[in-house]
């Protein structure tokens, strides 16, 4: 986010969202006390698009923190630690039926990686089912 609080990979800004809005609400007054139906109508529809944008955006971002909270819990990370294993096992054993030393070389390191990824946040997952179950027990 740059100074002005534009959210750049949405192309939304939360400054001229508000004034969109303090726009709308202004013009949809204006209109109501001087009886101009036309202007209230117009101030109206600026106000609630930009209300309307401003709740999608907030619900965007929402999405997106739980897509990465996801990402990177670590029963994810642990599954996607199997997934690499098993890669790299069969790279490596297709390295050697193929006599391809290099393959087989990157299969072992992809197989030895994912099998750290997965023994790191095994642990992990681990710990938080410990602390769970203690807390449990001391209510």
């Amino acid at each position: 986010m740059s100074s002005d609080n534009t959210d750049s990979s949405k192309g939304f800004s939360t400054v001229s969202n508000t004034a969109s809005k303090a726009m709308g609400a202004v013009k949809s007054a204006l209109g109501g006390l001087t009886g101009n139906q036309e202007t209230k109508e117009s101030g109206d529809s600026q106000y609630y698009a930009a209300k309307g944008e401003a709740d999608q955006h907030k619900k965007d971002q929402e999405r997106e923190k739980k897509i990465n909270d996801l990402k990177n819990d670590p029963k994810t990370q642990a599954g996607q630690g199997v997934i690499q294993t098993a890669t790299g096992t069969v790279k490596n054993i297709a390295g050697g039926l193929l006599g391809d030393k290099e393959m087989t070389e990157s299969g072992l390191q992809s197989k030895n990686e994912g099998q750290a990824r997965f023994d790191d946040n095994a642990a992990k997952v681990q710990k938080e089912q410990q602390a769970k179950e203690q807390a449990q027990q001391a209510e």
